[in-house]
C-alpha cells in the first residue's frame, strides 16, 4: 500500500459510482447542448457523472477542490485538488459508442499524484500512484516493446471546426500515415493514455488537451513505463491546457521528429 492509499481508493469509489449512473444512462435519451460549437456536446449524463464523482470525493475531503470539464467545486486555493472528467468520449457516449471512460486525478501542489480511468463498458479499471505503478484490474501495466514508428500503432485526433485547425491535423495525419504501422482515431483520451499504457497502442498525440482529458491517464501511462511530453519535447503543467505527445518511450524521440514541422495552431479541443 502506497502513503495515497485512501485517495486511491476514494477515487476507485467515485470512478465506479460514476460509470455505474453512465451505464445506467447509455441507449436512453439524453439532453443535449452545445458549448461553442456543433463538435462540442455535453449532455445532462455528463452533469450527473460529474454530481456523482463530486459526492463521493468531496465528502471523503472537504478540505479539497474539484477542477472538472462540467465546473469547478472547493477550496480554490487548496492545494489538492481533483481533476475530473466525468464522462471522457460524450461525442461517442450519445451516439450509442462504447469508447467513453470516467477520468479522476489528483493533484498535489500542481503534480499528478494519483489517477484512475474506468471504462464501464469493459469494465476496466486503470490506476496508479506517483511512483507505485500502474495497473489495470489490479494486475500490472507495461507499455509495449516496440521500438520503431514503422511498427507503432498510433492514435491522434481533433474535434474543431476552425479550418486551419482541420489543416493542422489532415498535415498530421499524412506525415504519420507515411511512416506509422497504422493510424486511428477514437475520440476519448484518458482510454487512449491507457491503451497505451497497456502495451495495445504505442503512441497518441493531439493539440489543446485540456488537464481533465490527461491529467490521470498521463500518471497511468508515465507509471506503466511510457513518456509524455508536449509537441516540443517540453513538460506540461498538469493544470494547464497543453499539446500532449504520449507514447510507450521507445518511439518517443522519432515521433517528435515526425511532428517537428508541425505549428501550433490548435484552439481548444471537444468532448
Amino acid at each position: 500500500m502506497t502513503e495515497l492509499s485512501e485517495e486511491l481508493e476514494v477515487a476507485v469509489a467515485a470512478a465506479r459510482a460514476a460509470g455505474d449512473l453512465l451505464l445506467s444512462r447509455l441507449g436512453h435519451e439524453l439532453e443535449i447542448d452545445y458549448k461553442a460549437g456543433p463538435v462540442d456536446l455535453v449532455t445532462d449524463a455528463d452533469r450527473e457523472s460529474q454530481a456523482a464523482v463530486t459526492e463521493v470525493l468531496l465528502s471523503a475531503f472537504p478540505e479539497h477542490a474539484l477542477l472538472g470539464e462540467e465546473g469547478t467545486t472547493g477550496d480554490p486555493g487548496a492545494d489538492d485538488v481533483w481533476v475530473v472528467d466525468p464522462l471522457d468520449g460524450t461525442t461517442n457516449f450519445a451516439h450509442g459508442m462504447p469508447v467513453y471512460a470516467v477520468s479522476i486525478a489528483l493533484c498535489r501542489d500542481a503534480r499528478v499524484v494519483c489517477g484512475v480511468v474506468y471504462d464501464p463498458s469493459r469494465d476496466e479499471l486503470f490506476t496508479a500512484t506517483d511512483g507505485g505503478g500502474a495497473a489495470c484490474n489490479g494486475r500490472p501495466l507495461r507499455v509495449s516493446d516496440v521500438e520503431t514508428l514503422e511498427r507503432a500503432l498510433l492514435v491522434t485526433q481533433v474535434q474543431s471546426t476552425d479550418p486551419a485547425v482541420i489543416g493542422d491535423f489532415l498535415r498530421r495525419v499524412e506525415r504519420l500515415l507515411g511512416v506509422a504501422g497504422g493510424v486511428r482515431n477514437f475520440g476519448c483520451p484518458a482510454l487512449m493514455l491507457c491503451a497505451v499504457a497497456a502495451g495495445r497502442l504505442e503512441g497518441f498525440c493531439e493539440r489543446a488537451m485540456k488537464p481533465w482529458d490527461v491529467a490521470a491517464g498521463g500518471l497511468i501511462l508515465r507509471e506503466a513505463g511510457g513518456r509524455t511530453t508536449d509537441f516540443e519535447n517540453g513538460t506540461t503543467d498538469a493544470l494547464a491546457t497543453a499539446d500532449l505527445v504520449a507514447t510507450n518511450g521507445r518511439i518517443h524521440d522519432e515521433l517528435l521528429a515526425v511532428l517537428g514541422a508541425e505549428p501550433s495552431t490548435t484552439r481548444g479541443r471537444a468532448a
